[in-house]
């Protein structure tokens, strides 16, 4: 406890209100945010580099890229085995599984990977980026633009990195080399396509075997066909070449008048060819009648490359397909069907697949407290469910709608149609979810909103239009899950029945777009804001306005925290206000943003704003203070964030990324400081990966119990431990529990209280052995502490602890090390300590008072000091009387002492009093 200095000290006060909160000396943390930790990165799947299949036993696995890592597939269920916890260093061009080890090539770099860990890495000093990859035997072909590096393993087992064998350069003219494929049968041999050329080279020799004619078109693809000799070569003008190497000489050729990414061949028995389009179609092929069997339109989106890659599993009538749509699908032929002599081969149905975004997501909802799922709206113009926990439990939300009579609408297959608007704005409520619908998206230039059933993963009956005819800019769902809520470009807002999907109210107030809604958790009070700056409370009953607050700037977004009735929000002028919707007054304003803020987001408890701006920061609010507790810069602006309700993760979505971000709450797991930061310590803080590498040492717990080595020595890490006094003109109460100094006070009459009520009783008379050596031993003992009724001088002569302090404190002239160990003693050995000064050689009075006037001098202990004193002079006090006339040297420091002692009790009272007349004058209505 503290006491007020006095007025006279108000400079020395002004100057301590002036000094900063936080100083450059506070810096140093390792992570750049005190509170969030970078977790990993959910919803990838693979980019546009072709995957791998690779084989175990009776087992296919699928590789895909994702950037600097790479994730592995069961491909019997397309459920994710695990991701590489190794980040490399720049995105993978390419990548070669086989066995239980994957090889991958990034820059300059070639590495090996066991079960997802880097085992060797090696820079192949190639003068450009390395492109290509093939594995087979001990050899790695890996190429450049224009040279091919061959690395071989010399030792067994794979026990050492494997070491640069060769390089094969090209002729002069070759062009770019496209893909390396070694033909099966060939003994150390590969075949290298270039953009024009089919070469043909013995990598243990490196000698060139074979080269072909120059070809008219740019080859796009190769592949192995199943016959002896014979590859497959596509051009980008759609036609696909069969070619004996050996022979030197075309086989068939046929045409699908697209461009040809990639190309594979069936290996079960039937003579078929898949060739996958940059449009995004896969054409089929019969070999043998050599005529197009089927067309698979828009398995994957033109926008992003369309198909990288497809591939047909050895001996299986399954294939595979990935594109740059960050989608990996897989398809299946089912057994051939005979009729009128002739075989009908059924079109391929998707078996199984796994994908995400294309683009980077716009809106992100947490659909439980424990944060296991997300809702996520894409520029893709898809709704998408991710599961946090399990990639399997991930799905895509049906965009196939139905008719009133509840039939499918008739007409093109759904890979045809096409898809809703992009979202530009979502509700949620859990409430109801499986009753009826429990989500409303708002599309873009549509003039109804969109209801969906968030289990069954579908769109809903109902389309809510907007009674004004403008477009849809905001939604919201009431917290019973019965109503639906849309505003209006125009002004108006609509209430809805989800249940039903009939119109139950119109509000029209706004002059300009409705920017936000939020209804209180007992339907009484619906807060709408608007362009036009004003914010309105209506009485959602009655349909009446009942309070407006003009805030002077267009606001862009309201969100509302239901437990504490604080509205919050986002002005236009860079600024987030927080509203209580109750007398509708701004309690606090949060200034720091230099650009539009683009999302914000409440705490479960309503204490912290984590809001989001296009200056690239995230910064962190503490609602009781108003202060910026902590704030990051990131590498792309964050269009959405969401704080789970169990406050373990931070969502954000990010422009140019398909992923979503997540964050681990530190604070959950370690004390962190929340003081107030300034804006010259925000740093750029790295982003989460997909294997979660760079956040956390490896998993979450570990980022968040690390010590940072700059938290122990810096003044604000964590708990904070009050000092001893915080300025010498305070007089400070000590820290010793209160129930301390009432004993020492009190002791006497707590001993007296305590004594026993009856005489102890006489005990037993022992047996006259035991009380014949009882006698010997106490005789013994008084013969030792006693000669000649003096007390022995070896035991009059050992003194105390405290009085041993003592005696060195008033040599010094420093009675700290007395005093700390004053404070450590319990009442009664207190009470002991005091009463043994006798043993002191000189005036122990006069060593003792002046200990408590050095201390009274100090302003410190104040409570325990008079303690002590009330205790000395209840022990002391007679002994102090027979000298007072001698006017010995204990009179004087007790006279210093006594001075010392009226002077901070005058300033003590003269401060309370002035705070009791404060105190009843504010009290006076």
């Amino acid at each position: 406890m503290l006491i007020m200095p006095s007025l006279s000290s108000t400079t020395d006060l002004e100057n301590y209100k002036r000094r900063r909160v936080v100083t450059s000396s506070n810096k140093g943390i390792r992570y750049p945010s005190k509170i969030f930790s970078p977790f990993r990165s959910i919803g990838h799947v693979t980019n546009n580099v072709p995957f791998s299949v690779s084989s175990l036993g009776q087992t296919f696995i699928v590789t895909t890229v994702v950037g600097t890592s790479f994730q592995i597939y069961d491909a019997a269920t397309l459920h994710l085995l695990f991701v590489s916890t190794t980040e490399t260093d720049y995105p993978i061009n390419a990548i070669s599984a086989q066995f239980h080890y994957v090889y991958a090539v990034w820059g300059t770099t070639l590495g090996m990977f066991h079960r997802g860990k880097l085992q060797y890495k090696i820079d192949s000093g190639a003068p450009s980026h390395l492109q290509k990859l093939l594995v087979f035997g001990d050899y790695i072909c890996t190429s450049s633009e224009d040279a091919v590096y061959i690395f071989r393993f010399t030792s067994p087992n794979k026990q050492t990195a494997p070491e640069l064998y060769t390089t094969l350069t090209l002729p002069p003219g070759s062009g770019e080399i496209v893909k390396i494929i070694h033909p099966h049968a060939y003994l150390n041999k590969i075949v290298i396509a270039t953009s024009s050329y089919l070469l043909v080279f013995n990598v243990r020799t490196g000698k060139l075997v074979f080269q072909s004619q120059p070809f008219q078109n740019i080859i796009t693809d190769i592949d192995v066909a199943p016959v002896l000799d014979v590859v497959g070569v596509a051009f980008d003008n759609g036609s696909i070449i069969a070619i004996d190497i050996k022979h030197n000489k075309s086989v068939f050729e046929i045409s699908c008048r697209q461009k040809i990414s990639s190309i594979t061949f069936r290996t079960d028995g039937n003579a078929h060819l898949a060739a996958g389009t940059v449009e995004g179609d896969i054409y089929f092929y019969d070999i043998n009648r050599k005529r197009r069997v089927h067309i698979l339109r828009d398995v994957h989106s033109a926008k992003h490359g369309g198909v990288s890659s497809v591939h047909f599993l050895n001996g299986q009538p399954v294939f595979i397909t990935s594109g740059g749509d960050n989608k990996l699908k897989e398809y299946v032929f089912d057994p051939e069907l005979s009729a009128s002599s002739q075989l009908i081969i059924s079109p391929p149905r998707l078996l199984r697949s796994r994908g995400g975004h294309s683009e980077s997501p716009v809106v992100l909802f947490f659909t439980e407290e424990s944060g296991h799922f997300i809702l996520s709206a894409s520029k893709d113009r898809s709704l998408w469910q991710f599961s946090l926990r399990k990639d399997a439990q991930s799905r895509e939300f049906s965009q196939r709608e139905k008719a009133l009579n509840n039939k499918r609408v008739a007409g093109v297959s759904s890979s045809l149609r096409e898809k809703f608007p992009e979202i530009t704005a979502m509700s949620y409520e859990p409430n109801r979810e499986g009753e009826w619908e429990n989500i409303i998206t708002a599309h873009e230039g549509q003039a109804f909103a969109r209801t969906w059933d968030g289990r069954r993963g579908i769109v809903g009956r109902w389309q809510l239009r907007t009674s004004d005819k403008g477009t849809v800019s905001s939604v919201s769902i009431s917290s019973c899950g019965n109503f639906g809520i849309i505003g209006s470009t125009r002004g108006a807002v609509d209430v809805f029945n989800l249940q039903s999907g009939i119109h139950r109210k119109k509000y029209k107030s706004h002059r300009g777009s409705i920017t936000g809604i939020a209804l209180d958790a007992l339907n009484k009070n619906l807060i709408t804001a608007g362009s036009d700056g004003e914010l309105q409370s209506h009485d959602f009953k009655k349909a009446n306005v009942r309070q407006k607050l003009n805030l002077l700037s267009p606001i862009s977004s309201i969100k509302l925290h239901s437990s504490t009735n604080l509205l919050a929000v986002a002005l236009e002028s860079n600024n987030i206000v927080v509203v209580d919707i109750a007398t509708m007054r701004i309690v606090r304003e949060l200034h720091g943003h230099s650009q539009k803020i683009t999302d914000f987001d409440f705490s479960s408890d309503g204490r912290w704003i984590v809001s989001a701006s296009e200056d690239l920061t995230i910064r962190t609010w503490d609602l009781p203070s108003g202060f910026c507790i902590d704030a990051v810069k990131v590498s792309s602006i964050v269009r959405s964030l969401r704080i789970s309700g169990n406050d373990e993760w931070l969502a954000t979505a990010h422009d140019n990324e398909v992923g979503i971000n997540l964050w681990a709450n530190r604070t959950l797991f370690k004390h962190v400081s929340l003081s107030q930061i300034s804006d010259d310590e925000i740093r750029k803080i790295e982003m989460p990966s997909v294997s979660g590498e760079l956040g956390s040492s490896g998993g979450v717990l570990e980022g968040a119990f690390e010590i940072e080595e700059d938290d122990l020595d810096a003044p604000d890490s964590g708990v904070y431990v009050s000092p001893g006094q915080l300025y010498n003109f305070l007089l400070s109460f000590s820290n010793a529990p209160r129930s301390k100094y009432l004993t020492l006070v009190n002791l006497d009459v707590i001993k007296q209280r305590n004594k026993p009520k009856e005489a102890p009783k006489t005990p037993v008379q022992a047996p006259f052995f035991l009380s014949l050596g009882l006698t010997q031993a106490n005789e013994s003992i008084d013969s030792t502490s006693e000669e000649n009724g003096k007390p022995n001088k070896s035991v009059s002569t050992k003194l105390s602890e405290s009085a041993k302090l003592l005696i060195n404190g008033n040599t010094k002239n420093d009675y700290t090390a007395f005093i700390d160990y004053f404070k450590s003693l319990s009442p009664s050995s207190t009470d002991l300590e005091i009463r043994s000064l006798h043993g002191l050689e000189g005036n122990h009075l006069t060593y003792f008072v002046s200990a408590m006037v050095e201390v009274l001098q100090s302003r410190r202990e104040y409570e325990l000091v008079n303690a002590w004193m009330a205790m000395f002079l209840f022990v002391y006090g007679d002994e102090i009387l027979q000298t007072f006339e001698k006017k010995d040297e204990v009179i004087d420091i007790l006279e210093k002492w006594y001075e010392l002692q009226h002077n901070e009790k005058k300033r003590f009272d003269d401060l309370l009093g002035y705070c009791n007349g404060v105190i009843n004058f504010l009290k006076i209505e």
